[in-house]
């Protein structure tokens, strides 16, 4: 029993923090565990952005081979104890930032696909805020791209190319609400 609660006391030790309760130290645990499984369950990308160690990696990797509940339930209290030895405050906080940008995407992305809505009611105040901010070849490029949309709206491509278009401008410099504009 010594050599499992080893990993906790030296946490202790490091954290220059009062005796944490038995009560507390289980949290710890359970939260740790619950972390490993939300990592698990993101994208690989995002994975790779968190940097962490590959025993973790490897863990991760060997996690989606498991079947087993209980073998499932063991293994995730393995990744919580990697997760002990790492700073997992600064793994939480990049899993947040992560999140917090994913948010402004989406945020982003229904703005762009109001200027999709709005460039074909109002294309013009629109296109003149346009010239004032990008560069003509941009906005002739958009232009025809616009006027295929026009032409077959259905078509999912036309969409894509002018959503892309408008992104594209937007990480430039972001656009603003377009019905401020009109």
């Amino acid at each position: 029993m010594g050599n499992k609660n080893k990993d906790l006391h030296s946490y202790d030790n490091d954290s220059d923090a009062e005796t944490i309760s038995k009560t507390q130290k289980k949290q710890m645990v359970h939260d740790l565990q619950e972390l490993a499984k939300l990592i698990t369950n993101m994208p690989k990308k995002k994975i790779n952005q968190l940097g962490l160690p590959t025993a973790f990696l490897d863990a991760i990797d060997e996690s989606k081979r498991i079947n087993s509940h209980i073998a499932t339930k063991r293994h995730f209290q393995y990744m919580g104890k990697i997760l002990l030895k790492t700073n997992h405050e600064i793994i939480r906080e990049k899993i947040e930032q992560i999140d917090n940008l994913d948010g402004h995407y989406q945020i982003r992305d229904a703005i762009i696909n109001l200027w999709i809505t709005h460039l074909t009611e109002h294309e013009t105040p629109l296109f003149d805020y346009l010239y004032q901010h990008h560069g003509h070849e941009v906005l002739s490029n958009l232009r025809q791209i616009l006027r295929n949309h026009r032409k077959k709206p259905e078509h999912t491509g036309n969409r894509k190319k002018l959503f892309q278009t408008l992104r594209d401008l937007d990480k430039q410099m972001e656009l603003p609400n377009p019905i401020t504009l009109t």
